[in-house]
This record gives structure tokens, C-alpha cells and sequence, in this order.
């Protein structure tokens, strides 16, 4: 292992708690702003919340304007099973769930520490630099931890943070608790470590990039016992709010910490950063889900990107955090239960319900042949569960999601209600010159690393990675959307369709051989090119 640089201390955190609420406005405000806006403020947003890093970087998961989006052409149809448009594969050293992201020529993404045997749990973790030309690995540095998790988790491991990049440091984290960001060529610059609070790994919260801060999400305690990271450690010390999880921001050039949020965040949230109306940076984010997290009251809140400061909270009963927390000007949307709602972002009120499942058009496939469905009813999906778990993405006038059950892509139309629904195939096999579309059921999958060692603990990894899964956000490369899944499927799907059916499905590509392909990383985009990461590997793909 390469030696490290020399380590700067980082100060100590402090907690704040306020809370401000703002008077109602009527809807139709709202959607007449939409109406008249929502392009204007989707083009301002290009320039407007640009990071510092080079022109078309993919500098964090969220891409280069936070919303997982980017303007630019990509291919729209690959096989890495059959080789298809792909420009360079790599080998990785082990298992990982982070999104690849690129800067300066340079690829960044985080895998667990090599194995010698097969294993279950994961502590250390590396951080690994390549040249994205070629996929040469130029360095790698250990990421410790101070908990071990299930590696390839369905619901998250100690990778699932991927890095950010200002194109002249690179920022990792291990959710097991550290921080390490290092300049380029791989010298150590800042480091901070914490012990997490929970026993619950599904922690959504990808790292963020604002303003040279990285904001990350943690535990507000310093100096807890390794036990409080697990169920029985963590009981008894109960929910008070020091041990609450909040969004912090620290200086990506030396590791100076200038905000804890006043807003608590659960660990399921995937907060996202956008702009309000009046050009204000801003962070939505999120309370509730399973397990039962501490930090009350469930629901949402707008705090301000450059201090943490809360601009209003929004308790919501029944609220689940385990969704991308989509958001653009005046405009939020989210699920609250079988419900799609608005969110008014000035006056932080619920708006517009619409049913997910009732009144709904489907578009089902049956004996061999799609038939179309209007004012129907969606099959059932499972009363305590969410409907999507973070494969929403808010785009033009549509929010798009995957359903929790019988394989279904879906949008609601934000500005006049319709809900589409397009079932898809769970699996495309390619076998022997043949194609084969598997509709109820995927492979069994093998769960195993480049060196050939079994990787997980809960046999849930095995399966579709449709329903009770931390699963990747899709992205959009201008007018296609890329809805990958835990099995290596991507749909690619051309997002403003007039209407989604089978003609809106360019079509379902693969990142490698079913059953042998695992993923839960986001797709990147630069310069034309896809990056992907899977279980075993790093793949460039492109014409």
C-alpha cells in the first residue's frame, strides 16, 4: 500500500436546532409558475449551479447540477454481456456501491478492502483513482471504518457514499465513519473519523458538493462506544436528539467544518440540493422510514445550502424518507404512501394529491402482446412499503420511479396528474445467440466477486433488486433516462414520450451476464460516455 500524507485535524461539531414555518399560498400559484417557468428554470439551473470542477465533469453522484441530470448525447443501447459499445472494462478488487465520478481525466470510486476467502461483513474500505481514458489504475488508498457491515447489502454497505471531486481534490467517505480527501495524486490532505449511531446501514445520503464545501451526513456525538453501532449498543442509549444524524459541511480544501444543519435528516433520506426562485442554494431532505429512525418529527424541510439553517419544516404523517428528494424552484414532488404530492417550496406546504394506484393508465403485457389500460387499477403492491426506494427522478413535467412490486416503470405528470405505468420485462438473458424476456422472475444471482468469492449475508442480494432495495437513481443524458438495477438491467427510456408504452423503451441494455452481474451504483456521464461500475468491475461504455 502506498503511503499517506501527513493528516490536518478537523474541529469538533456543534448542534443547532431551529424551526421556521411560512404562510400558505394557494395552488394555483403554484402551477401557474410551473406552467409559465418550469423551462426557463430548467435552462437558468445549467448555469446557474454549476460545481467547480471542469466543464462536463461527473464530480458526485448527483452529477454536475445535483439533479442527476446532464445535457449531452450518450449511447441509448449496450450489452457489456456481449461486449456491445464497450470502449474499456476494468477489474475491481472487491465489491462496492458507489457511482464512479470523473474529473480531470480522472475516475474515483470506492470498493471494499480485497478478500483472500468468501466473506459477509466489510470495515475498511479503498479508495481507488483511474485514468478515464484508458481505466489504468493509477492509485488506491484505505478508507477505514470503525463499524463492519454486510458487504453487497441490499440496503446499503460502507461504500455506498461515493466521492466528490473539485477537480483538484477528491473526497472520500466510508460510512462506517471517516472521512480521507486527498489531491490527485493520492496525497492525504484532511481526515475525520466518528462512530455512526444505529445499527441500520441503509444510509442514502450520497456526499454533496457545494461551493467548495462537501456536505456529508452524520451523527452530531463525538466519542461514542463502537457498541452504539449496533441494536443492542445503540437501545439504550435511546433517541435523544444528540444522537440524531444531520447533514454537515465541511471545507473540501482543509476539512474545516462551517455547518451543522439545524434540520435532522434519517438515514434512508437522499437529500438533494437545487436553487430556489429567488436564486437561493437550498437542500431538501428528509425524516422517517423503516426501522424506526429518532429524528422527529417525520417529514421534510428546506434548510440553506450556505449554513445549514432551516427555511421551513414540513412534518408529514406516514412520510418515508426512502426516496430521492426531487425538487427544482417552486416545485417538490414526492410519495406519501399510495399518494404522488406536490410540494409548494416557498411556503413548504403538501399540494395536489393524486392516487398511484386508482384511476391510473397501465400498459400491460399479456399473452405475448402489450394492452393498454385507461382509468385502471394498479396491481397491488405491499401496504407498509413504499411505492419506489430512490429510483424517482423529477424531469421536464414528469416524475419518474420504478414500482416496489410487478415490474412497472412509472410517471406522474406534474402538471396536470396522469399516472403512467409500462411493465417491463425483469430480466433480459442472453444466452448461446438467443435472447430470452424473463416477466415474473430474475436468475438466481451468484453474488460473487472478479476473484470468485461469495460477498453477501441476506439472501435478498440474490434476487431482482425490484422492491425491498436501497436501489441506484436512475439518470438522464439529454432526452433519455438510464433506470438501472440490481441485476445489471438499464432501461432506457425516452423521458418525454408523449406516452409511456413499449415505444418509449429505446430499449433494456445490460451491464454484464445475468446472474453474474450486481450492481446498486448510479450510471456517470462525461464527454459522450457512459461509466459504470458493477460488483466486479468498471466499465467505460460509449460509441
Amino acid at each position: 500500500m502506498k503511503q499517506q500524507g501527513k493528516p490536518v485535524a478537523c474541529r469538533d461539531v456543534t448542534e443547532g436546532a431551529t424551526a421556521r414555518r411560512t404562510t400558505n399560498i394557494e395552488y394555483f400559484t403554484v402551477l401557474l409558475i410551473l406552467r409559465s417557468c418550469i423551462w426557463i428554470v430548467h435552462f437558468s439551473l445549467l448555469g446557474c449551479l454549476l460545481v467547480t470542477s471542469a466543464s462536463g465533469d461527473w464530480p458526485q453522484a448527483a452529477g454536475p447540477h445535483h439533479d442527476y441530470q446532464a445535457q449531452g448525447r450518450a449511447v441509448t443501447s449496450f450489452s457489456v454481456a456481449r461486449d456491445q459499445q464497450v470502449q474499456w472494462r476494468t477489474a475491481l478488487p472487491n465489491t462496492g456501491e458507489s457511482t464512479p465520478v470523473v474529473s480531470n481525466g480522472r475516475i474515483f470510486v470506492t470498493c471494499h478492502a480485497p478478500i483472500q476467502s468468501d466473506a459477509e461483513l466489510g470495515r475498511e474500505i479503498l479508495g481507488i483513482c483511474f485514468d478515464a481514458e484508458t481505466g489504468k489504475e493509477l492509485w488506491r488508498r484505505e478508507i477505514p471504518g470503525s463499524r463492519a457491515t454486510d458487504m453487497a447489502s441490499g440496503f446499503s454497505d460502507n461504500t455506498a457514499a461515493s466521492p466528490v471531486t473539485d477537480g483538484n481534490h477528491v473526497c472520500f467517505v466510508n460510512v462506517g465513519g471517516s472521512i480521507r480527501t486527498f489531491d490527485f495524486q493520492g496525497q492525504l490532505i484532511w481526515k475525520h473519523d466518528w462512530v455512526p449511531f444505529g445499527r441500520h446501514h441503509a444510509r442514502q445520503q450520497e456526499p454533496i458538493l457545494h461551493d467548495g464545501k462537501v456536505i456529508v451526513l452524520k451523527t452530531v456525538a463525538e466519542g461514542l462506544p463502537v457498541s452504539a453501532t449496533t441494536k443492542s449498543g445503540a437501545k439504550p442509549l435511546g433517541r435523544d436528539r444528540k444522537y440524531w444524524t444531520r447533514l454537515h459541511a465541511y471545507d473540501l480544501a482543509n476539512g474545516k467544518l462551517h455547518w451543522v444543519a439545524e434540520s435532522a435528516t434519517s438515514v434512508h433520506s437522499a437529500s438533494l440540493l437545487h436553487r430556489t426562485t429567488d436564486g437561493a442554494a437550498a437542500i431538501l431532505t428528509g425524516r422517517g422510514g423503516g426501522h424506526q429512525p429518532p429524528e422527529e418529527p417525520y417529514g421534510m424541510s428546506l434548510i440553506r445550502a450556505d449554513s445549514g439553517k432551516t427555511i421551513w419544516d414540513l412534518p408529514i404523517a406516514g412520510y418515508s424518507a426512502h426516496q430521492n428528494a426531487v425538487w427544482r424552484g417552486d416545485l417538490g414532488v414526492l410519495f406519501v404512501g399510495m399518494q404522488h404530492q406536490l410540494i409548494d417550496m416557498q411556503q413548504g406546504r403538501l399540494r395536489n394529491p393524486v392516487s398511484l394506484q386508482d384511476g391510473v393508465n397501465l400498459r400491460q403485457f399479456e399473452k405475448g402482446r402489450y394492452v393498454s389500460k385507461v382509468q385502471a387499477k394498479l396491481p397491488a403492491q405491499k401496504k407498509k412499503k413504499a411505492i419506489t426506494y430512490h429510483t424517482n427522478c423529477l424531469v421536464g413535467d414528469f416524475h419518474y420511479f420504478r414500482t416496489h412490486n410487478g415490474f412497472y416503470l412509472g410517471r406522474v405528470n406534474v402538471t396536470n396528474g396522469r399516472v403512467e405505468y409500462l411493465q417491463v420485462p425483469v430480466q433480459v438473458v442472453h444466452e448461446g445467440g438467443k435472447e430470452t424476456k424473463l416477466w415474473d422472475k430474475a436468475i438466481t444471482n451468484e453474488v460473487k466477486n472478479v476473484d470468485g468469492f461469495v460477498v453477501y449475508q441476506d439472501r435478498r442480494a440474490t434476487l431482482s433488486g425490484w422492491g425491498h432495495v436501497s436501489a441506484a437513481s436512475p439518470i438522464v443524458v439529454g432526452d433519455y433516462l438510464y433506470m438501472p438495477t440490481m441485476i445489471g438491467m438499464v432501461y432506457v427510456i425516452r423521458w418525454n414520450a408523449p406516452t409511456l408504452d413499449e415505444s418509449a423503451l429505446v430499449s433494456i441494455s445490460d451491464l454484464g451476464p445475468a446472474g453474474k452481474t450486481w450492481t446498486l451504483s448510479s450510471l456517470a456521464y462525461h464527454d459522450g460516455r457512459l461509466y459504470a461500475r458493477t460488483l466486479k468491475e468498471l466499465i467505460c461504455i460509449g460509441d
